[in-house]
């Protein structure tokens, strides 16, 4: 790569007679190349793979907690008798959804998933990965120890960039997406729909044996 000096020394000799200007225009140098140093920091998909192939997956469970604090606050405060049955019934729906997501993916990973070993932890806990809980899929306590003497790789539920549709999306440990060809945003929706409609499965069981076969075959590729 060709020395910035040979062009960064002479702009600043012929700025020198202009103060202002060379502020601005340093500055704005300055914040470029932090960019550039980034886009050349990417993550690579096919040793992504193979570190996942090696190490965890740890799914990170949405929680709701926000929500439901809130609302359990709220149904505390409510004296109307109808807004306190409609909060408590609204709090009541979130903690079901909550426990009825972490139940199903757990059956589905233990079940439809056999490419790395996986793990997990809540969203609430996961502000600072290096002292989060972690717990196998039975539920068990786990060492952070014991995981970082492997490569580990997160999937979170939330939304992809291009379309804000509903997905699992996978970032290696520095929390950095993982880019294609490697497998990522498993999205919910369009024919996903219809073929779970028209099927005995449910949607995570599905969405949980597709990603498994979609690593299987990008590791296969890159062999």
């Amino acid at each position: 790569m060709m020395d910035m000096r040979c062009y960064v020394n002479p702009l600043i000799t012929r700025l020198q007679r202009y103060k202002p200007a060379s502020v601005i225009i340093l500055c704005l140098w300055s914040a470029w190349c932090p960019v550039q140093l980034s886009a050349q920091a990417m993550v690579d998909p096919a040793n992504a793979i193979k570190e996942l192939r090696e190490g965890y997956l740890i799914i990170r469970f949405p929680t709701y907690k926000s929500k439901i604090d809130t609302l359990t606050a709220m149904t505390a405060r409510a004296t109307d008798p109808k807004n306190k049955e409609r909060l408590q019934k609204e709090l009541q729906q979130t903690i079901e959804e909550r426990d009825t997501l972490r139940a199903d993916y757990i059956e589905a990973f233990k079940t439809r998933y056999t490419f790395s070993k996986v793990a997990y932890i809540f969203d609430y806990d996961a502000h600072d990965l290096n002292t989060a809980h972690y717990y196998n899929l039975e539920g068990e306590s786990m060492a952070v120890a014991d995981l970082s003497e492997g490569p580990l790789y997160y999937v979170f539920f939330e939304r992809t960039e291009e379309d804000a549709l509903d997905a699992l999306v996978v970032y290696n440990r520095n929390m950095k997406k993982v880019p294609r060809p490697f497998p990522n945003d498993f999205m919910r929706g369009g024919i996903n729909v219809l073929f779970l409609k028209i099927s005995d499965k449910k949607f995570p069981s599905w969405r949980v044996g597709k990603m498994n076969k979609r690593f299987n075959d990008f590791f296969t590729a890159v062999q």
